[in-house]
């Protein structure tokens, strides 16, 4: 645990203990890859040092101590919620080396938290954690995001049926009969049918007898051998059923495989359309004619539905580069911020976020114990103001806290990343 390190725990040398503290984060980090889900409350309470002792997160780490050390409530009077941040930072991380989502959740939430707690002595731990887990997040990422330099598609794979021989059966002529009938054909002592007429004799009706006697014996006999050499029908639909299949498939895969080949370089391209229209497609209207932090908030929504879970982190300096697009607000000129607070009440109650606070219903459940923005903001039961304590319980951010429009966009967006990657609707990813 690097926060022995760095002095933020102190166990006095006990290896006993450390080894409890140990066997808790394997504990805890079972129970994130159980329940991805709450990885975003995980990291949040991890990332604050200002968080309760009575948070359900940290009541849950806790209990989970209890188990490995009964006796922790004899050495701590009140839970000690920094050696529960260790743990729980540490949980996090053994759990995100193995799954993907969970990676994704953590990073997105740690950059938003980390910007809202004071961890300056914790800076180095924690730039150590999300640099490993984001380096391995842009690895996942590139997977999705590359455009290869060349599209292989595999051979056709088809069988050719095995040749059938055919027996054919070579008819014989009947030479009796042929001379039979050869013989009426040169004279009149062939018997009934017999050419009437005799060479000698008669040399001109012969000829004409003959040839035509002689050539209707020959084309008898040529007719019925050709008959006897007509082969057996043989049926080629199947064959050529198979082969039609086996080319219907291979087209699909190479189609395939060209979709999947260029789909980064799609969605690089619709993104730069995005950007340079700065049209919203869920509000149906220009980001130039909505408030600045209207259209911030939109437009996090709107990237997110354009982007993959598995996104690299430049997507959120681009989602901020474009909110600084827009004109900035005559009546915030002079400071350029809006407190939280009052950013968080319209989120929860203007008619323009309503898709967003659907969304966010979706991913997230109501706020209990310190959770993700989207909880507030997707179940506004009561959509008073919430109270600046209140806030502080349940995000984290204190009520007073400015944000720019882009500070504002980028915060969202993390967030809906981080609770779609963990989301139990959505297919994720494990690494073994």
């Amino acid at each position: 645990m690097r926060f022995l390190e760095i002095g933020a725990i102190d166990l006095k040398g006990d290896d006993a203990k450390l080894e409890k503290l140990r066997a808790t984060a394997k504990d805890l980090s079972t129970v994130l890859k159980n329940a991805p889900a709450k990885t975003v409350c995980f990291t949040m309470a991890a990332a604050d040092p200002g968080i309760v002792s009575n948070d359900p997160t940290i009541q849950e780490a806790m209990a989970a101590l209890r188990k490995q050390w009964e006796t922790v409530s004899n050495a701590y009077a009140r839970p000690p919620v920094a050696i529960l941040r260790a743990i729980l930072l540490d949980a996090i991380v053994q759990a995100a080396r193995l799954d993907d989502a969970i990676s994704v959740a953590f990073v997105n939430t740690a950059r938003n938290a980390l910007a809202q707690a004071e961890t300056s002595d914790e800076e180095a731990v924690w730039r150590e954690a999300v640099g490993e887990i984001e380096a391995k997040v842009d690895a996942r990422a590139e997977e999705e995001w590359a455009t290869p330099e060349k599209i292989t598609v595999d051979p056709l794979q088809y069988a050719a049926p095995a040749s059938v021989a055919q027996k054919i059966k070579v008819p014989a002529v009947n030479r009796e009969t042929l001379a039979s009938l050869i013989l009426r054909a040169a004279g009149p002592w062939g018997g009934n049918g017999s050419n009437q007429h005799s060479p000698h004799n008669n040399p001109q009706p012969w000829s004409a007898s003959f040839s035509e006697k002689m050539s209707a014996a020959i084309a008898d006999e040529l007719e019925a051998m050709a008959k006897g050499l007509v082969p057996t029908p043989v049926d080629l639909s199947g064959p050529l059923s198979a082969l039609a299949s086996a080319v219907g498939t291979h087209v699909e895969k190479a189609l395939a495989s060209f979709s999947g080949a260029t789909a980064g370089l799609q969605r690089r391209t619709n993104l730069l359309w995005w950007k340079e229209a700065l049209y919203s497609p869920s509000a149906h209207e220009s980001y130039l004619d909505l408030p600045p932090y209207a259209a911030a908030a939109l437009m996090a929504l709107d990237l997110h539905e354009q982007v993959p879970t598995y996104s690299p982190a430049s997507v959120s300096s681009f989602l901020k580069e474009t909110i600084r697009c827009l004109p900035v607000d005559p009546v915030a000129a002079e400071s350029g911020k809006q407190e939280v607070a009052a950013l968080v009440q319209d989120a929860r109650t203007a008619a323009f976020m309503q898709p967003f606070r659907n969304l966010a219903a979706q991913y997230v459940q109501a706020a209990e114990g310190r959770g993700p923005l989207l909880s507030v903001i997707g179940h506004p039961q009561n959509p008073g103001t919430i109270d600046a304590g209140q806030l502080r319980a349940l995000v984290g951010i204190d009520a007073t806290a400015k944000m720019t429009p882009a500070e504002w966009g980028t915060y969202l967006f993390r967030e809906l990343q981080s609770a779609r990657a963990t989301n139990v609707g959505v297919k994720r990813s494990k690494r073994k």
